[in-house]
């Protein structure tokens, strides 16, 4: 019994350390990027499409990091995207524009797989355990916000300067291949540690996938839409009711602080209340949360919109990630979980399409984020009407243990 509480403990670490590669890759350019366009010469009427193309990319390009992932290992496929990643950040640093804008589509095309393939690894090892897991991913957001404020440090206090993004996310992803790399030193070695090829490919299983979720993956998006459109136009909304930078910055950040808590947090609420219902309780809080941001009038109140946000967004992902694993087909879990973050691209889709023109025709962003707040709950109420059926416990996925 000692020997299995240890051996817990230290998978429980190893996954805590996955997670904190996964926050401190995360915290590179992605946050940066809209500003590194914008300091290279791009015109921010472009910042729309291009955002809306890199949703689409990442559509497209999750599900299929996930399937491969099941295929041939998500450490594996993992270590390669962190290693494929590297020179992509690197072209960050350049400072020319165009440059940067097929960087920032690429990365979005590459980081699709950061999230579901840590994401599903994770949960693999830890066999399920919600409330284990939701206190490693601590870990992803927390040294998310280390690396965000630390970059922010070395643009305004040395030579770096808007370089400072790109060298340091070139230097994690090639630290985070090498620790991935060396763990899976024995398996390269061995043979294990690859799944076993499914009979489905790589499309057929990617559409199986969707057809067996697809209304719940629809609810999911709107919810999603509700979420994203707080965490791309609150700078804005900030500076449209005369806030500061300072302001700014802490009203984006304040969201990501509150995740922190929630998430530990979490595995008591959902032993209390269950999943469908804290996924529901999510989408209610981000439509406050939203219309909020939308209507408040000062900087004060959207922080604090913005701390309620992080509360939502928290309650939402962890029980619909939890349920859509759950409920995969024996070799199909990391593919699931790539189309749970599909469906956050998809979220921000339905933003840039429809928010834009809403911006364009109001002058204003106020009128997408209480758009966007109506749409979540509605997509919450749709999520658990269609919520995934658990898979039988006489299929396991035989390859979980050999896929971590």
């Amino acid at each position: 019994m000692r020997r299995d509480l240890d051996n817990l403990e230290l998978v429980t670490l190893r996954a805590f350390a996955v997670m904190l590669l996964r926050g401190s890759v995360n915290g590179t350019v992605l946050p940066y990027a809209t500003v590194l366009l914008i300091e290279a010469g791009l015109a921010p009427a472009l910042l729309g499409p291009l955002a809306a193309i890199a949703a689409i990319i990442t559509l497209l390009t999750a599900p299929a990091w996930g399937r491969l992932g099941d295929r041939h290992g998500r450490r594996r496929v993992l270590a390669v995207a962190f290693l494929v990643a590297a020179p992509i950040a690197a072209a960050h640093a350049t400072g020319i524009v165009a440059v940067i804008a097929v960087a920032y589509l690429a990365w979005a095309g590459i980081s699709s797989s950061f999230i579901p393939l840590t994401d599903s690894l994770v949960l693999a090892r830890l066999h399920g355990d919600r409330s284990r897991f939701a206190r490693v991913r601590v870990g992803a957001s927390g040294m998310y916000m280390v690396v965000v404020v630390a970059i922010g440090v070395l643009v305004s206090a040395t030579a770096l300067r808007w370089a400072a993004p790109g060298v340091v996310g070139t230097v994690l992803c090639l630290l985070a291949t090498g620790v991935l790399l060396a763990r899976l030193r024995g398996e390269f070695l061995t043979g294990r540690g690859a799944a076993v090829p499914g009979e489905t490919g790589l499309v057929a299983g990617i559409v199986a996938g969707v057809r067996r979720n697809r209304s719940f993956l629809v609810g999911l998006a709107m919810v999603f839409c509700g979420s994203n459109a707080p965490a791309i136009f609150t700078g804005p909304r900030v500076a449209e009711v005369g806030g500061t930078g300072w302001e700014i910055g802490l009203a984006i950040a304040a969201g990501t602080l509150v995740e922190l808590p929630a998430f530990l947090s979490l595995p008591w609420l959902l032993r209390a209340y269950g999943g469908q219902r804290m996924f529901l309780a999510g989408g209610l809080v981000l439509g406050v949360a939203g219309l909020t941001t939308a209507l408040a009038p000062t900087p004060g109140l959207l922080i604090a919109a913005r701390l309620l946000f992080g509360a939502g967004y928290a309650w939402v992902v962890l029980p619909s990630l939890a349920a859509i694993s759950a409920a995969a087909a024996p070799g199909e879990h990391a593919a699931s979980a790539a189309l749970h973050f599909a469906s956050q691209a998809g979220g921000t889709l339905l933003v840039a399409l429809a928010g834009l023109p809403l911006v364009a025709a109001t002058g204003s962003v106020a009128a997408v984020l209480a758009a966007a707040a109506v749409v979540a709950p509605v997509g919450a109420i749709l999520g658990i009407r269609a919520w995934p059926k658990a898979a039988s416990p006489a299929a396991p996925d035989a390859s979980a243990g050999a896929l971590a």
